[in-house]
């Protein structure tokens, strides 16, 4: 689990952005605020380490459209990460640097590993210089991190795995609605292109199957199995549902869908496959559902949180207005002179919901949950 992240000059973010969530997240705010670039922060951690920084900053269309600069003037970008895996403290974070626009290199990096018997040891690299423990001397240059190069290490490894494993994902129905080729990547991939394949493996459990089955009947009233066939070669997933004017049930593939069917298809295949990812993020989870439909996604949500580390960006009052206060974290994101800034609510603002007094929709709504309003 994530305890604390903290992040300086990345995208839209301003220096020591500072946040600590829970096991389910919530990140509410105005259009252009900033929520996905925290979000991006955890996917960019990810991509670094598990694809290399080059890759990471390639995919993001370069250093320039990563890091906040001021005049022309480029910062420094600083993440750090502090976590718990397995119920053992780590660290991690890199400092990326460069004298001109299009140009970077890794100024620091810290490294703070639990190993049996022998608690929790640092390192640390400056530039070029590692400071390491005996034995595991990675390569590294000026462009690479030290910690992709130590994932096959003992005392590396659960970190890397746990960093590689997170996932946001923001599910296109496009994607989901065409047919597939086998892929036997997993975890499901952020916009849904391996979906059938994953949704096949999740299926074979019985008692997962049950539990999508049972969201997607709730949420459109007649489906009441789903499928994965096989056509010149594609994978195919196919619904059993109501015929129009006939009494019978057939089956549809996904291309007969709606949109809202197969987000929500998509999203819980995410929050339900196995093994479970350490952390998820959900990019707007009400985007073309039903609002009659959102209360049982968040039910989703909550069941997932029990198992995986949920972040969840959402303008949905519905959403809100179900989100259990006492036990989830609510963040307000705000953007002020170019920079975004994050603050949770606290006990005393959040006491008028718990009173049921007012609704946390009914504030976002009204605009109340402003920083100016709240601090």
């Amino acid at each position: 689990m994530i305890t604390k992240l903290v992040a300086s000059n990345y995208r839209s973010l301003g220096p020591s952005t500072n946040f600590q969530p829970g096991r389910l997240s919530f990140l509410i705010g105005q259009n252009g605020s900033g929520k996905s670039n925290i979000l991006d922060v955890l996917s960019f951690v990810r991509d670094a380490v598990k694809h290399g920084l080059p890759a990471a900053i390639s995919n993001r269309n370069g250093i320039d459209s990563v890091r906040r600069r001021s005049h022309g003037r480029p910062f420094d970008v600083q993440i750090e990460l502090e976590l718990t895996i397995d119920s053992s403290p780590y660290k991690y974070g890199f400092v990326l640097t460069g004298d001109r626009l299009e140009e970077y290199r890794v100024k620091s990096e810290q490294i703070v590993a639990s190993e049996h018997n022998k608690g929790t040891q640092e390192f640390r690299r400056i530039g070029n210089e590692w400071n390491g423990p005996d034995g595991a001397a990675p390569y590294m240059d000026e462009q690479s991190l030290a910690l992709t190069a130590l994932g096959g290490t003992k005392l590396f490894k659960p970190l890397v795995d746990f960093l590689s494993d997170i996932t946001v994902y923001s599910i296109f129905p496009d994607k989901l609605r065409v047919p597939q080729s086998f892929d036997s990547s997993r975890p499901l991939k952020e916009h849904g292109e391996n979906w059938v394949s994953v949704l096949r493996d999740l299926i074979r459990q019985e008692e997962v199957k049950d539990d999508m089955v049972a969201g997607l009947h709730k949420l459109t009233g007649d489906i009441e199995d789903i499928r994965v066939s096989r056509a010149a070669g594609y994978l195919i997933a196919e619904f059993r549902q109501q015929a129009k004017s006939k009494k019978e049930k057939r089956w549809f593939d996904a291309a007969q869908q709606s949109d809202g069917t197969l987000r929500v298809a998509g999203l819980l295949t995410a929050l339900l496959q196995t093994p479970h990812l350490p952390v998820i993020g959900i990019e707007e989870p009400e985007l073309t559902v039903h609002p009659g439909a959102l209360p049982m996604l968040y039910d989703y949500l909550r069941q997932t949180s029990e198992v995986s580390q949920i972040f969840v960006t959402t303008h949905s009052p519905i959403i809100l207005d179900v989100v259990d206060v006492r036990n989830d974290a609510i963040f307000v994101v705000s953007r002020a002179d170019g920079k975004t800034d994050i603050h949770k609510m606290t006990e005393a603002q959040l006491q008028p919901v718990r009173d049921s007094l007012l609704r946390l929709g009914d504030l976002f709504i009204a605009g109340d949950l402003q920083p100016q309003r709240l601090f």
